[in-house]
C-alpha cells in the first residue's frame, strides 16, 4: 500500500466511480476550501483508500481538523472489497500520510468506521463519541419505537401546523446555528447550499395556520443513511413541532428506497440526547482521533488544495 496527496481535480477523477462517503467527494474538498486528498493505492495502482481532510491552523503548524462543521464526519473510505488485513494496512497508511504532513489530528470518524486499531498502531488518541440513529429497514413501523410522549406531540403540532418542502435557499441558518460567528453561520449556510447541488439533501417547514414558519430541519443524504444536520423552532406557541419536523423528516426518509438509517449526528446536551431517545434513536458509538506531533513542524506541502 502507497498513500500520496493529489489536487482535487485529481480527486474528482479518483473517486467518479467509487462509493465515497460524501465527506470524501469532491464537494466536500470544496466546502472546506483547503484539504489533504490522500489516495491510498495497491501494487497494481487499484484505489484501496480516500480520505479527504479539512485543513486549519494549530499553534504549531497545520491541522487536520474543521474549521466548522461542515460535514458530520470526516473517516477515510477503503474499498469493501478488501480483505480486513488490507483495510487495516490501508487505513494505517493514509493516517501515516497524514501524520507526516500536519501538526495535529482532530476528527470525528463515522458510526461505520471500525478500523481503530490502525490508529492506535501509530500512536493516535481515539475518544469514543456517540450519536443517536434510528434504523428504517426492518419489518417495524418507525413509529412503533417512539414513546407515547412523542407521539402525543406529534398529534397536538398537526393539529395547528402543516408540514411541507422548501427549498435549501430558504432554510434559516442564523436560527439553526446559534452560539456561534456570524462567519461559522455563513460557511455553514455556503457548505448547505454547496451540497445540496450534488447530493440528495430534504428541507422541511413547519407552517402555523396562518402561514408562520415555526420550525424547520435540514437532512443531508449520507451513502444509506438520512443525517439531521440543522434543526431549529420557535419556542413560543409552538408545542410539539420539533417531534412534529423529525417525525416527517423520518417518514421521508422511510419512503425513500436508498436510506436505511435515520442518523440524529448525537448531541453532548442531555436534553437534546434525551428528545433523540424518544424516537427510539438507539446511542452508536464512534471514533474522534486526536494526535498530536511530539516536535517540530511537519514539511507542508504545496498542493494541498
Amino acid at each position: 500500500m502507497y498513500s500520496d496527496t493529489v489536487s482535487r481535480e485529481e480527486l474528482a477523477e479518483i473517486v467518479r466511480t467509487l462509493p465515497v462517503h460524501v465527506w470524501n467527494s469532491p464537494s466536500a474538498a470544496e466546502v472546506y476550501g483547503r484539504t489533504l486528498n490522500i489516495v491510498c493505492r495497491t501494487r497494481r495502482s487499484s484505489t484501496a483508500g480516500v480520505w479527504v481532510c479539512p485543513l486549519d491552523e494549530d499553534d504549531g503548524g497545520p491541522a487536520a481538523r474543521r474549521a466548522y462543521r461542515l460535514l458530520p464526519y470526516v473517516s477515510p473510505w477503503t474499498d469493501p472489497a478488501l480483505h480486513p488485513v488490507d483495510r487495516h494496512r490501508t487505513v494505517v497508511s493514509m493516517a501515516a500520510a497524514v501524520m507526516e504532513r500536519v501538526y495535529s489530528i482532530d476528527l470525528p470518524m463515522d458510526p461505520r468506521f471500525s478500523e481503530v486499531a490502525a490508529l492506535a498502531e501509530l500512536g493516535a488518541e481515539v475518544r469514543c463519541r456517540h450519536t443517536r440513529l434510528l434504523a428504517l429497514d426492518g419489518a417495524k413501523e418507525p413509529r412503533q419505537s417512539y414513546v407515547p410522549t412523542a407521539r402525543n406531540h406529534i398529534r397536538a403540532a398537526a393539529r395547528r401546523h402543516s408540514v411541507a418542502g422548501v427549498p435549501p435557499e430558504d432554510f434559516d441558518f442564523s436560527r439553526a446555528i446559534v452560539g456561534q460567528s456570524d462567519a461559522a453561520v455563513a460557511e455553514r449556510r455556503r457548505a448547505g447550499l454547496r451540497l445540496s447541488r450534488d447530493h440528495p439533501c430534504l428541507c422541511l417547514a413547519a407552517l402555523d395556520q396562518g402561514g408562520v414558519c415555526r420550525g424547520q430541519v435540514f437532512v443531508l443524504e449520507c451513502d444509506d443513511a438520512a443525517v439531521l444536520m440543522h434543526s431549529w423552532f420557535d419556542r413560543e406557541g409552538a408545542r410539539g413541532v420539533p417531534s412534529l419536523l423529525v417525525d416527517a423528516a423520518v417518514e421521508a426518509a422511510v419512503r425513500d428506497p436508498g436510506i436505511s438509517t435515520f442518523d440524529f449526528e448525537g448531541s453532548v446536551i442531555p436534553s437534546i440526547d434525551h428528545f433523540m431517545t424518544g424516537f427510539g434513536a438507539r446511542a452508536c458509538a464512534y471514533p474522534h482521533l486526536r494526535w498530536r506531533r511530539a516536535g517540530g513542524r511537519p514539511d507542508v506541502a504545496e498542493e494541498f488544495g
